[in-house]
């Protein structure tokens, strides 16, 4: 994950959803309902790194049928879990989770993706929840959605649409704090964005094509990322302060397109 100028994105301010009745029918290749009592670590993989300015590290809880990962304010900690699995683009995959956040103060990113490493390069396809802007829109929320191909981070060129490209689109009556269905499509020729059964966007533009695990994170950007950041979220000075937030998980599945 890295930190992304969203100023100099484009804004499609009240794209209309676009329905489309044909879903393409894949093989079932990973699925998690979260039914056990703690997150499946043969399945899973915890991030452990820096991320922004925040220690990833903590460890989802799972409970009623739902992976919950949490952000807290002591010394700013998050969570990233991963696929063990690597999944390759063939004909085609989807990776989909249904996620709802919890009214979320801003300075906060949620994303679901995927992230490839090989031989300094690196491929991602995201979908990105901030919610500062999340907190200053009416009417809807904003999903910034992004591709990376073959990204040099000691090289960055971002919005070249050859190694990164980006849109933030604006979805009427959104409701992030609510259960939705976030869906990728990652094709040989585009990637392809859903919400809830309905298609967002579709881009041709910097198309990854390594072997990816798929990602759920929940973190602090650092002040570099000025469209994310925010000040006010501040690190607690001891464990007594300490203020929580969470992102539920309800399932994730993969298909393999034939």
């Amino acid at each position: 994950m890295r930190l992304i100028p969203i100023s100099r994105l484009a804004l499609l301010a009240g794209l209309a959803l676009v329905a489309n009745p044909v879903h393409a029918a894949g093989t079932v290749v990973f699925r998690d309902d979260f039914n056990s009592s703690q997150l499946d670590t043969t399945r899973w993989a915890v991030g452990t790194w820096k991320l922004g300015r925040t220690q990833l590290g903590n460890v989802p809880e799972v409970a009623g049928g739902m992976a919950q990962l949490r952000f807290d304010t002591y010394r700013l900690t998050g969570t990233e879990i991963y696929t063990r699995d690597t999944f390759l683009r063939g004909n085609g995959v989807e990776f989909e989770a249904r996620v709802r956040l919890n009214y979320l103060p801003g300075g906060l990113v949620s994303a679901m993706f995927t992230y490839a490493y090989q031989n300094g390069l690196s491929d991602e396809i995201d979908i990105e929840i901030l919610s500062k802007q999340v907190n200053t829109s009416v009417g809807g929320a904003p999903l910034l959605l992004t591709t990376w191909n073959d990204w040099d981070e000691s090289n960055p060129a971002y919005g070249d649409d050859i190694h990164q490209s980006s849109r933030s689109v604006f979805v009427n009556q959104l409701n992030v704090n609510s259960f939705h269905t976030y869906l990728i499509r990652w094709l040989p020729d585009r990637t392809e964005w859903w919400l809830d059964g309905n298609l967002l966007f579709s881009s041709a533009l910097a198309q990854p094509d390594l072997a990816s695990p798929f990602r759920i994170n929940f973190w602090a950007p650092a002040a570099s990322w000025t469209s994310a950041y925010d000040g006010s979220l501040k690190p607690a000075k001891n464990p007594r302060k300490n203020l929580s937030y969470y992102m539920d998980v309800d399932w994730v599945e993969i298909r393999a397109l034939p």
